[in-house]
């Protein structure tokens, strides 16, 4: 067996502990710390990312919430209600009559849901006129709303306009809905 001076002992241990720690440094400490120094950058956008997320699904439960009520109150809406006479009443409540004209169609994309829609020609009414026929029909118990309305002036009078105006009115066949479920 070869014999080591007590120096030479010293040495080789100083040496191996060398060895170890720039072992330890390069397969454990470097590599930790620029693990820590890419997550510093990343967790900013992540925590944005995740507000944004948040936001996202609180204003989702939000409109699946509105989605249930607005499907629940078309259920339970009047089945004898029918927006053609409705409307034809709106128009003899505001003095309307000699200046509307009217046409009404009914579509149904989905087996369980269908649209009336009533397109009414309006001429020779103030603006004033109009914006209480319209808040009137919006303000209505029944599901109804103003989906377009296209305004211009009357030919003939400055003071008047004409105005085309289209009103929906949806109806389910039932009030169970399938909405996504967040957990």
């Amino acid at each position: 067996m070869i014999q080591i001076a007590p120096r030479e002992k010293k040495l080789a241990i100083c040496l191996a502990a060398a060895i170890g720690v720039w072992t330890a440094w390069t397969f454990a400490v470097k590599p930790a710390q620029e693990r820590i120094r890419k997550l510093e950058r990343l967790l900013p956008e992540k925590q944005t990312q995740l507000r944004e997320l948040q936001a996202k699904g609180t204003e989702y439960m939000a409109l699946a919430n509105e989605f249930k009520g607005l499907r629940a109150k078309m259920a339970s809406q009047n089945p004898a209600f029918q927006l053609p006479t409705f409307i034809e009443t709106m128009i003899a409540r505001h003095k309307l009559a000699g200046h509307a004209t009217m046409r009404a169609n009914t579509v149904q994309p989905q087996p369980d849901y269908s649209e009336t829609v009533v397109t009414l020609e309006i001429q020779d009414v103030t603006l004033r006129q109009l914006i209480s026929f319209l808040s009137a029909v919006e303000e209505t118990d029944a599901v109804v709303r103003v989906g377009s309305l296209h305004i211009r002036k009357d030919a003939t009078n400055d003071a008047l306009i004409d105005s085309t105006v289209e009103v929906y009115s949806p109806r389910v066949a039932n009030a169970s809905t399938q909405v996504a479920q967040v957990p």
